[in-house]
């Protein structure tokens, strides 16, 4: 029993850990404070099947103790506890590594967009003498000419923010980046869940007419 706890304990450590970086790559994502492809692949890639090994077998311990506490750790129990993390590893499994997004349009809410765009001819000034990607050969872009680089079908993923037209394939997975689509003019939806300069590391192709 005392390699048991020793090993829950083990687990509960890497399961903390892994919690705090959660937090730490979710900031570096939507605050800049660390490197954003860096947040990206840590807060996707890496802490996720993690999280779902620690969590399980911290837990299991955690509920099978319980249950002989109080006196039900029984043939019940442990059927339904084991058919209740069969359930949550595979939801989260196929979450993780099947799972799909379909998003058509983006649903956020973008009530701030008048006061994050009224100085939006100012800040894309600012970025054109900035940002490192931008060259002689930027194109302008319609609205329509832009839906069509959406991250599908092997597409690149361009996104507007102020009036630039940002390379962010690497960012948009299938198009898609937490709920928002690709081929889009999104920039109150970038001001309100990111820091000014996040961008300034990724390529400019051109400018929205």
């Amino acid at each position: 029993m005392k390699a048991l706890y020793k090993f829950d304990r083990f687990f509960a450590w890497i399961l903390f850990s892994t919690m705090l970086l959660f937090f730490v790559s979710g900031y570096g994502i939507t605050k800049g404070i660390i490197s954003n492809k860096l947040a990206i692949n840590i807060h996707n890639s890496i802490l996720p099947p993690v999280a779902i090994l620690t969590f399980t077998v911290h837990t299991w311990f955690a509920i099978h103790l319980a249950f002989k506490r109080w006196i039900i750790w029984n043939l019940f129990s442990k059927i339904f506890l084991a058919l209740f993390f069969i359930a949550f590893v595979g939801y989260f499994g196929y979450l993780q590594y099947f799972y799909q997004p379909n998003f058509q349009t983006n649903n956020f809410n973008v009530s701030k967009s008048v006061s994050n765009t009224s100085n939006a001819s100012e800040k894309v000034a600012s970025s054109q003498s900035i940002s490192s990607g931008s060259t002689s050969s930027e194109k302008n872009f319609t609205q329509s000419e832009l839906a069509k680089y959406n991250g599908k079908n092997g597409q690149p993923s361009y996104v507007v923010v102020d009036g630039l037209v940002y390379d962010l394939s690497s960012v948009f997975v299938n198009g898609t980046h937490f709920g928002w689509s690709a081929g889009q003019d999104l920039p109150a939806e970038f001001h309100a869940e990111h820091s000014d300069n996040l961008l300034s590391g990724y390529p400019v192709v051109g400018k929205l007419e």
